[in-house]
């Protein structure tokens, strides 16, 4: 097998000729390229596993470059190696996506994982298929997931000790065709560091299939899973694929897996002992080379010692267990999270906002957040939307209460009675709910669509809330008459 190829970018012929040295030693081959334009020509005419870009803190086209790359070519390795340290620019690159960012000085040591992430994907896809490494990229880059989203580069994003123990630990695994388990509270990234093992594993070009193994009967969810041989209106034998099939030569996520019946847990025991499987009602048996990883609310590990789920599929399953920590716990990754989201929404929506005041930013540190990372980014979405531009101050932030939040036990005496008049709780919280609800209809100039999305609620919802706090405007009364009539 060919070694990988880097392609190095950087005019200084010194420091450029201490990178080749490098790629070489470690076995690459290796071709030089003095600016970005000369580096795209190269990248059309020639296949490349990686890009290594020497570069200094204010050398920001880099990231031209790096979304040219991702864009045409998102199987190739792209790594910023920075000639300075600064932790301005490696934000910086993070919000753009990149995920290779090596601080100074040039070692060989640095570079033995990103050579070898590059020597693993490109031998995997010329066994596989024999042709070179772009040849995929398009299809990789469209490929569509089961729920509809296209595929697109993962990161995690954080430096918390908890989580960068997690990090490690999968960063040991990515390389390794082993069953991964993933457990975690909702919304701490389960899914996202599922696609981040995907992406830095042998199987990128791949595709990565999520299987939900929901409360659906057993029937249906054995369908889609191992596919069905069914007969034809003509008497003809006809095979409709399953996820298993769709998952070739790349990864399947099983999202839940205790939800599943015993007898499935059965089939699934066999699929991961021997590769091979048998589609619904047929006799043939089929192989699978997929690569497993589950996701997981629950700690199997006490659902399998009570018997309510198979000890030896768990021994299976559980032979990396990655646990992700509530975003509650992770210390300043709140505000680390908080600036990356407000990078993305400002990007996306074409907002000018840059800065999360200091009051914002302490009502952020201070929130229990019950729905973690998903949480956070459903809030700081909001936050640009209703602050348009500038700085979100606390007024732009809509919190969800926090479930299970304690609550002082003890009873006021007496001589307090004469105070604050305590209510009923859906009376208490019926003036912020009205006042929220307010902010976001004038941010949004009243349209209701809109406002639903942000409060996330349906337009049957906000019409009847707005109809409870007489928000209606007379032209909404109107409609509403020429509804009923």
């Amino acid at each position: 097998m060919n070694p990988p190829k880097f392609l190095v970018v950087q005019s200084d012929p010194a420091l450029s000729s201490t990178m080749v040295s490098i790629l070489q030693t470690l076995g690459c081959r290796v071709e030089q390229a003095e600016n970005d334009r000369e580096a795209a020509r190269m990248l059309e005419r020639s296949a490349f596993q990686g890009v290594v870009c020497l570069v200094t803190p204010d050398e920001l086209d880099v990231f031209e470059l790096y979304k040219f790359v991702n864009r045409k070519y998102p199987q190739v390795r792209f790594v910023i190696q920075l000639l300075s340290p600064s932790k301005t620019f490696r934000t910086d690159a993070e919000e753009y996506g990149v995920q290779w960012i090596v601080d100074p000085p040039l070692t060989v040591n640095s570079y033995r994982a990103i050579v070898q992430t590059a020597r693993d994907v490109f031998d995997h896809v010329e066994h596989t298929n024999g042709s070179r490494p772009d040849d995929h990229a398009e299809a990789h880059k469209h490929h569509i997931g089961r729920n509809g989203s296209t595929a697109s580069s993962a990161m995690i994003v954080g430096n918390d000790p908890s989580l960068r123990k997690t990090i490690e630990l999968a960063e040991n695994v990515v390389a390794i065709d082993t069953p991964v388990l993933i457990q975690g509270d909702r919304g701490t990234g389960k899914s996202s560091l599922a696609r981040w093992i995907h992406e830095r594993g042998a199987r990128s070009a791949g595709p990565i299939i999520e299987f939900q193994c929901s409360q659906a009967s057993e029937t249906a969810l054995e369908t889609e899973l191992f596919g069905i041989r069914t007969v034809g209106p003509d008497g003809e034998w006809l095979q409709k694929p399953g996820r298993l099939d769709e998952a070739e030569n790349g990864t399947i996520v099983f999202d839940e897996p205790q939800n599943l019946s015993s007898t499935l847990q059965s089939k699934l025991l066999r699929f991961l002992q021997t590769g091979t499987y048998q589609p619904v009602g047929s006799n043939q048996v089929r192989k699978s080379n997929a690569r497993s990883i589950f996701t997981t609310r629950e700690s199997i590990t006490s659902l399998a010692q009570k018997d309510k789920f198979r000890q030896d599929l768990y021994y299976r399953i559980s032979v990396v267990v990655l646990k992700l920590p509530p975003l509650c716990l992770r210390g300043t990754d709140i505000e680390r999270l908080a600036m990356h989201f407000l990078a993305i929404y400002s990007r996306r929506l074409s907002k000018n906002v840059r800065e999360i005041s200091t009051e914002a930013m302490r009502i952020l540190n201070e929130h229990g957040w019950p729905g973690n990372v998903y949480e956070l980014e459903s809030v700081i979405h909001r936050g640009v939307i209703l602050a348009g531009q500038g700085v979100i101050h606390p007024n732009h932030l809509i919190m969800m209460p926090v479930a299970n939040q304690p609550v002082a036990r003890t009873m006021p005496s007496a001589s307090k009675f004469a105070g604050p008049v305590i209510r009923p709780l859906k009376e208490s919280l019926a003036g912020p709910e009205k006042q929220l609800i307010l902010e976001a209809l004038e941010a949004l100039n009243w349209n209701r669509q809109e406002t639903a999305k942000v409060l996330d609620i349906n337009r049957t919802t906000l019409y009847k809330k707005m109809k409870k706090y007489n928000l209606l405007t007379e032209e909404d009364r109107v409609e509403d008459f020429m509804d009923m009539n």
